[in-house]
């Protein structure tokens, strides 16, 4: 039976202003959550995670202190409060007139947002499994409708703009099933990252919300639900491109790069969505209209060869099709990733942006969103 007195708590101020705690009374059977206090007041609740330690990072100065709440398996739960620590504040750096609480902000946005999703990694990967799993649950294929789906588009493309609109030519002496297999493969997923992550926080909003879930994990969660569907047919890509004869090779290694851009690219492109989203409902709908614009906006099925200098280089500024170009330089035409260096650079500097824009919504919508119901 779990005591007050045996739990042994560890508070210490670490770096410039982290707060680090650790329960000592570490079992496999307890989960932990803590609760983070300044002057007597309850600033931060991070909930139940098997996880017996947490980070937190101070701005403002006062005396901190953590109550920690340890639970075992039979839901007996006891709690223990830290010795209070003082924090002198840290130095101010002025900046255009704005003081330094003002100008680094956006920072302290990004380290709460990047520490609740890292500290319930866990949780957040098991909830995504659960929910791909349920996903076709309740018919009588279940999963195997995970491999039907895209199989059935994939027919239904390849009927028309293959053998109907180009008759069967090749693309650059590639055969176009291939080739538009190595385009519409990411599309799957870009298509499905982008609408459940938009309706993410208000599809999970009735039930979760209510439980003080770290909201951070939610539009990360549907990526990864969209994220295991891309695993799935990545195996029909693979296959296929066996079946036409182009075996692995150095180059297929690109493709870690570029799942790992797609990856951190719709997460904080889900991030912001779903909290506009809950902001206006309209904002979904409007998210599924444009969907439908940018795939045939989006050289997936066609090429630009055609097109003028301007409207190439216009189309280059999408990232979809970044992506689609990296599936087929890497399966296709052996080019590695860093060839296309400017390209490179500039869409992680739209991903920096889209991180400062997404953790800078979630913290200031995040205490609202039951009220946006």
């Amino acid at each position: 039976m779990l005591s007050e007195k045996e739990i042994k708590i560890k508070a210490e101020l670490t770096g410039i202003n982290r707060l680090y705690v650790e329960c000592l009374n570490q079992e496999e059977a307890y989960t932990y959550a803590f609760y983070v206090m300044k002057d007597g007041k309850v600033l931060e609740k991070i909930w139940y995670a098997a996880s017996p330690h947490t980070v937190y990072w101070v701005t403002e100065p006062g005396l901190y202190s953590v109550k920690v709440f340890v639970r075992n398996q039979q839901g007996e739960r006891v709690s223990r409060l830290s010795p209070e620590i003082t924090f002198a504040g840290m130095k101010p750096v002025y900046c255009s007139g704005t003081n330094g609480n003002e100008h680094w902000k956006w920072l302290k946005d990004i380290q709460r947002v990047l520490m609740e999703i890292w500290t319930n990694r866990a949780r957040m990967f098991r909830l995504a499994l659960y929910d791909y799993q349920v996903s076709n649950k309740d018919s009588y294929l279940g999963m195997l409708w995970s491999i039907l789906n895209p199989l059935i588009q994939i027919l239904t493309y390849w009927f028309v703009f293959g053998l109907g609109i180009r008759s069967g030519r090749p693309v650059d002496g590639h055969p176009f099933l291939p080739w538009m297999l190595c385009g519409l493969i990411p599309w799957f997923f870009i298509n499905s990252a982008l609408v459940q992550g938009a309706a993410s926080i208000y599809m999970k909003s009735s039930t979760v919300l209510r439980l003080r879930f770290p909201v951070a994990t939610i539009p990360m969660g549907s990526v990864l639900v969209a994220f295991f569907n891309h695993a799935v047919t990545l195996g029909i890509l693979l296959v296929m491109l066996l079946c036409f004869g182009y075996f692995p090779n150095f180059y297929w290694l690109n493709l870690l790069y570029y799942l790992f851009f797609e990856l951190v690219l719709f997460t904080l492109l889900a991030m912001v969505t779903s909290v506009l989203t809950m902001i206006a409902r309209d904002f979904q709908k409007l998210i599924n209209s444009l969907i439908r614009l940018l795939f045939y906006l989006t050289p997936i099925l066609w090429t630009v060869d055609r097109l003028p200098a301007w409207a190439q280089f216009i189309l280059k500024l999408n990232p979809v099709l970044y992506i689609v170009d990296g599936f087929r330089d890497s399966l296709l035409y052996q080019i590695p990733f860093y060839h296309h260096m400017k390209r490179l650079l500039f869409f992680w500097c739209i991903n920096v942006g889209l991180l400062v824009l997404g953790c800078s919504l979630q913290r200031k919508y995040r205490n609202k969103f039951i009220d946006m119901l």
